[in-house]
């Protein structure tokens, strides 16, 4: 039985890791960035059970469980805003037949998010206009066989 992703009435942002650009002598500069992918509804709920209590005796309350509809672009290097605050994503579940993510996520301690924008891609090729004269559709009697 697939878990449900309950009242989805929460708005969460989620960015991407992406690739750094290499630094000086092959080292990453700047640290982690991030792209943002947009914005989901979620459920939101705060980790209950025997786990919560084990983790709430190392002050361990800013654990949070996000449960939303499938999105390839989610994986478990995304962080996730919401209320303001960034999370990272401790345990991730995708079930793309169900159409279901389930994260766990931790605030993190350390606010600063570099998010970057986009890079354009390359442009496509417009192919070459062919200088050739181009057949306009009439048929050419000296090549229709059919008159014979």
């Amino acid at each position: 039985m697939a878990y449900s992703t309950g009242m989805m009435n929460k708005r969460v942002k989620v960015a991407k890791r992406v690739d750094s650009e290499g630094g000086d002598f092959g080292r990453k500069s700047g640290g982690q960035k991030y792209q943002m992918l947009g914005e989901f509804w979620a459920a939101e709920t705060f980790n209950k059970g025997v786990k919560s209590m084990r983790e709430g005796a190392v002050d361990a309350y800013d654990t949070v469980m996000f449960r939303m509809r499938f999105h390839e672009g989610i994986d478990r290097w995304c962080l996730v805003q919401y209320h303001g605050k960034w999370y990272q994503i401790q345990s991730f579940n995708e079930d793309y037949q169900d159409n279901q993510i389930q994260m766990t996520a931790v605030e993190l301690a350390n606010q600063q998010v570099n998010i970057v924008e986009p890079t354009p891609g390359p442009e496509p090729e417009t192919p070459a206009v062919n200088p050739e004269q181009q057949n306009d559709g009439t048929i050419n009697d000296n090549d229709n066989d059919s008159n014979s």
